[in-house]
């Protein structure tokens, strides 16, 4: 008889219910019949009077850890924010209303890292590619916010076997939609603000609610879209497999003997695995053998903002970690036929053209105090009579001599980074292996670390005759430690010359 239930303790009562909560991203239907059974288990289990039994169910579905320092209330209510949001994914619901909310929160789920198993089953990589069809063309409203907030969702959230699964033609059209976004002059832009910490009921709530666990968060912020449609149009192109021609030597070694130039098979396939790296795929090797706080503590300082309140903002010297661009750097890069430095509404249809390998080896050179750093004032490129030395670390700028200490690998990596860093300054060159395989004549960069992280290089041919003609700046960023990104124009205003975007990733020790 349904009487006898009113005698029930609570424990066990909220044990069953416990037991009832479905695993993964599914709605807990059977906690929902319980409920209904009769008004003494709804009063005595419903979200507002047991935030705690929700907040337990939420701790079995996702990162206990990451949930410890949060109240049941927050906890149950983010439990039925992220419910909603996977009922979306499954459903594949492109419906406006709510969709700002509900991306927001699989964006959190993305990047806290222990959300993995729920958004496995959810099909979400589907869901991301679905939407960034439908709302990155450009009759479709609204523009902005919306539209950036999809582009780094589909930059975080889908892995290279996503892409690859796809056909050529979503290939394409993704390319297309992405392209505006790649303008350097789209302004950030925030969340919307989050509730009062109190439960909610899941049936009232409102669509532009932002209901999260981590309240102590105000506003997050992303960055401008341009290097995640930068990230996601490389791999886009890259998913397509490089034609090797048949009647070039197999090795280097081959060439040599042969008194032959260019290319081998094996420069091919170096370029064809020379691939920008996807934030899941970067992250999967760290989920398997760590826990969400190490996800989190990526390198990318607007990433821990979205989990980490108070996060402090970066400065000069310190955006990236000691070490963390000391290395040789390959990838590829690819020319425009437009400006990439005006508004995104007045771009021309076109395309990415000429993917060509990029190669750099950079070394860091930082000041600490009490010494004077280099001033420049804003981003401007650094190079112009800079002469780096090795013995003793410093740099030449005629007629000044400025003390910069040159890292080293495992070399006092502790001391330097507890000492304050006052300046960052890269210098970097190809190697010879590249000069041979792709017929360039060698190229020699120096650049600079800004207090926002934008990183920006200047490369000029390493026998060059003029070096105004020949000057090339990069600016680009290191999106979670290992993607870096960016522009490129042959002309320091910026106005003509030649433009395009390039990507490079750090080769391991291995490769």
């Amino acid at each position: 008889m349904l009487s006898s239930l009113d005698h029930i303790p609570h424990d066990v009562l909220h044990h069953i219910a416990l037991l009832g909560a479905p695993p993964g991203y599914a709605l807990p239907v059977d906690l929902c019949s319980l409920l209904a059974t009769c008004r003494a288990i709804y009063e005595g289990l419903n979200i507002h009077a047991s935030p705690h039994l929700y907040a337990d169910i939420f701790k079995l579905k996702y990162d206990a850890t990451a949930a410890c320092s949060q109240t049941d209330s927050s906890l149950a209510s983010e439990l039925v924010q992220r419910c909603l949001a996977l009922r979306r994914c499954r459903h594949l619901d492109l419906s406006l209303p709510g969709l700002r909310q509900d991306l927001w929160t699989l964006l959190w789920m993305i990047v806290e890292g222990g959300s993995r198993v729920p958004l496995c089953e959810a099909p979400l990589s589907t869901f991301i590619i679905e939407v960034a069809q439908h709302y990155l063309r450009e009759d479709v409203r609204p523009h902005g916010e919306l539209k950036s907030l999809v582009i780094w969702l589909f930059c975080l959230g889908v892995s290279r076997d996503d892409i690859s699964s796809q056909n050529p033609e979503v290939r394409s059209t993704l390319v297309a939609l992405l392209r505006p976004f790649v303008s350097t002059s789209v302004p950030p832009f925030t969340s919307p603000p989050p509730p009062s910490a109190v439960a909610f009921d899941p049936l009232d709530h409102a669509d532009e609610a932002l209901m999260r666990y981590n309240l102590q968060i105000s506003s997050p912020h992303l960055p401008p879209p341009a290097s995640a449609a930068i990230i996601l149009i490389f791999a886009l192109k890259e998913a397509m497999v490089l034609q090797i021609p048949y009647h070039i030597p197999a090795t280097r070694a081959i060439a040599v003997a042969q008194n032959r130039i260019g290319p081998t098979t094996e420069d091919y396939t170096a370029f064809q695995h020379a691939i920008t790296p996807l934030f899941l795929d970067v992250r999967a090797p760290a989920a398997r053998r760590s826990s969400a706080t190490t996800l989190n503590s990526m390198p990318d300082p607007w990433i821990s903002e979205l989990l980490v309140p108070g996060h402090p903002t970066a400065r000069v010297g310190s955006a990236h970690s000691v070490g963390s661009l000391s290395g040789v750097w390959e990838g590829s890069m690819m020319i425009s036929s437009v400006s990439l430095r005006n508004d995104p509404e007045t771009f021309t249809p076109s395309d990415f053209l000429c993917r060509t390998p990029m190669q750099c080896e950079l070394s860091e050179y930082f000041c600490f105090p009490p010494c004077t750093p280099l001033t420049l004032d804003g981003h401007t490129p650094l190079g112009e009579g800079l002469i780096p030395r090795d013995l003793p670390s410093n740099f030449e700028l005629s007629p000044e001599t400025f003390a910069y200490e040159r890292f080293i690998p495992k070399e006092n990596l502790d001391r330097e980074r507890s000492r304050p860093i006052l300046d960052h300054v890269l210098t970097g060159h190809t190697l010879q292996e590249h000069e041979d395989a792709w017929g360039v004549g060698g190229f020699n960069f120096t650049g600079r670390v800004y207090d926002d992280g934008l990183i920006v290089l200047t490369r000029r041919p390493r026998n060059g005759a003029s070096e105004d003609s020949e000057k090339w700046i990069f600016e680009g960023r290191l999106r979670y430690g290992r993607a870096l990104v960016g522009t490129f124009r042959s002309s320091s205003d910026g106005l003509c010359g030649v433009h395009g975007i390039f990507s490079m990733s750090k080769r391991t020790a291995t490769a």
